[in-house]
């Protein structure tokens, strides 16, 4: 993720701002760690999990109500409260803690909070078993490693449409999710809960499929302007190639498939599916922030495919952006998109007594 991910990630904000059961979730986690843990002094620290952290922004964003709720149910002092904040080891994690430890954050909500950071990939178990009250990802199970077989000159940044699939990689898709989940059905206690969305595609021939495909289409328009470039011989024909933003948005059946094979008596259980849709250009001020969301989220992933000292990549860099700014000047409809999200909510469940939604009434 580019330098500029918290300057401009109100994309993002838009989307959490729409998950507005999040609060009553993590209070049902929080009864569930009470009722699980009375005779348990080795795991009764309040642990939450956030994965795809980047800078911090929208995590702390998340966290500050949540611990709000600890500080409002325990005194202080009574409670230690630990969060971890996990993503890829080349995540700037000192902008993370620039965030956590500023005077707004949630680090001052409350005494006994500790903070840590993990330098891994979420495909992979990130914390020990049986050691987490609740987990949430937003905007982050949709990237996948850079495949090489993917390159292309043509096409759009992103290979998300089910035409652009390779033989044999439903199965691969399926797969990884299906081990994203098993993965943190072990970090979480008995009774914790994962909280995450995930990006789709709406189903062939309804209503939204089109709208569906708008941010591949923006992505093209994008990916036209870099070939533009390579005809002008600013940029080379391989260059373009290696320009790929990897993240898949998985058709119905892929997620379903996860979903089915990860909810059993002795794992995990669906309590809350939602579908929504966000227009990203809505949640920025003006067409310069707007742009600089899809720059904060791509500008890596194109520098790193040119050749050169970082003179020669800052100087096509900023062409290719006054570019991009000109074009959409031109036609803003070309690159404005909609995202369809879906988001679930999962309770690891172990014991017949844990508190559910049901048990509300």
């Amino acid at each position: 993720m580019d330098n500029n991910y918290n300057k401009y990630c109100s994309g993002q904000q838009k989307i959490i701002s729409d998950f507005d059961k999040i609060n009553d979730l993590f209070d049902m986690a929080l009864k569930n760690h009470v009722n699980n843990n009375q005779d348990c002094q080795d795991n009764n620290n309040i642990r939450i999990l956030d994965i795809g952290c980047s800078h911090g922004k929208n995590s702390i964003i998340v966290l500050k109500p949540l611990i709000e709720q600890v500080r409002k149910q325990w005194k202080p002092n009574e409670k230690v409260i630990e969060i971890f904040h996990s993503d890829l080891s080349v995540n700037d994690f000192s902008k993370l803690f620039d965030q956590v430890y500023h005077l707004n954050s949630y680090s001052n909500k409350t005494n006994n909070i500790f903070t840590y950071g993990i330098g891994n990939g979420f495909e992979n178990q990130l914390v020990p078993n049986n050691s987490i009250d609740f987990i949430f990802s937003f905007t982050t199970l949709q990237w996948v490693p850079f495949l090489n077989k993917y390159k292309s000159f043509e096409g759009s940044l992103y290979n998300i449409a089910f035409s652009d699939r390779l033989p044999g990689f439903e199965n691969y898709y399926k797969k990884r999710l299906l081990n994203t989940l098993n993965n943190r059905l072990n970090e979480l206690k008995v009774g914790g809960i994962f909280s995450f969305n995930l990006f789709i595609q709406e189903d062939k021939g309804s209503e939204n499929e089109e709208k569906s495909k708008s941010i591949y289409n923006c992505m093209k328009n994008i990916k036209e302007i870099l070939r533009e470039m390579s005809y002008q011989s600013i940029l080379t024909r391989e260059e373009v190639e290696n320009m790929i933003i990897p993240i898949v948005f998985l058709t119905r059946d892929e997620y379903q498939y996860a979903i089915d094979k990860s909810t059993n008596n002795t794992g995990l259980k669906l309590i809350y599916e939602n579908r929504i849709t966000s227009n990203w250009a809505d949640s920025y001020q003006d067409d310069q922030c707007y742009i600089g969301s899809i720059i904060a989220i791509i500008g890596n992933f194109i520098k790193n495919a040119i050749n050169g000292d970082k003179s020669k990549v800052d100087s096509i860099f900023n062409d290719f952006e006054q570019r991009l700014h000109l074009k959409y000047k031109l036609n803003p409809n070309d690159f404005q998109f909609n995202l369809y999200l879906t988001s679930y909510k999962y309770p690891r469940i172990l014991l017949p007594n844990l508190f559910t939604p049901s048990d509300q009434s």
